[in-house]
């Protein structure tokens, strides 16, 4: 399991920090556990909705179909996050308008601030594991 968790890390690193790290608070680090509800595999993004036990739905922004494919791992997550399993995430919480506005000005929608984007996912019953290393550079917190 550990090689497999290495492998993914190392495949999905670059990609995963150029895209991503803009949208999402670095600062804002959350773990969720709950029942996954629903799973969207697709590109440019996977999704899943994870139901917590209090009711509260959040959606978890996942790496890409592709990434998953070439990492060797697309029919395990498959296998694992079926509805109704429960699983935990961590990760970093989306940005408010405001925010990602100030990373790409062009943006006028809304976000969903029960938004997360995994850094790690595991299965309660440790039948699957996926994580990726924190950020090399991240901001300061402290303020």
């Amino acid at each position: 399991m550990a090689a497999l968790v290495v492998t993914v890390v190392l495949a999905l690193v670059p990609c995963a920090f150029a895209h991503h790290g803009q949208f999402y608070d670095q600062c804002k680090r959350v773990t969720i556990e709950g029942r996954v509800e629903r799973v969207e595999l697709k590109n440019p993004h996977n999704s899943i909705v994870l139901r917590l036990d209090d009711g509260t739905a959040f959606t978890v922004d996942w790496i890409n179909l592709t990434r998953l494919k070439s990492a060797g791992i697309l029919d395990a997550a498959k296998e694992a996050l079926t509805s109704g399993s429960r699983v935990t995430v961590t990760g970093y919480l989306i940005r408010d308008p405001a925010g990602v506005r100030q990373v790409a000005p062009k943006f006028k929608g809304t976000v969903d601030p029960n938004t997360v984007e995994a850094r790690l996912m595991r299965r309660i019953d440790d039948s699957f594991n996926w994580g990726m290393p924190p950020p090399a550079f991240g901001p300061d917190c402290r303020q």
